[in-house]
């Protein structure tokens, strides 16, 4: 999904929840302490050239500090 999707997406929302890759859901008390784009620029194993670009959500709850 593009980042300009998920902007328009959100003030639609009621609610916003993010779900892990092995199937549970952050807690809905959760913080979005970053949001960024990532670039990345590589030769692959056939010699192209590539550019690939993602972005990058970091989520905090006040459960992390249980974990340290």
């Amino acid at each position: 999904m593009k980042l300009s999707i998920i902007k328009e997406l959100l003030p639609t929302l009621e609610n916003v929840e993010f779900q892990l890759e092995n199937g549970t859901f952050v807690p809905e008390h959760f913080h979005v302490t970053e949001v960024g784009q990532i670039t990345k620029n590589f030769i692959d194993c056939g010699g192209i050239i590539r550019t690939e670009k993602v972005v990058n959500f970091q989520l905090w709850n006040a459960d992390d500090f249980e974990h340290r």
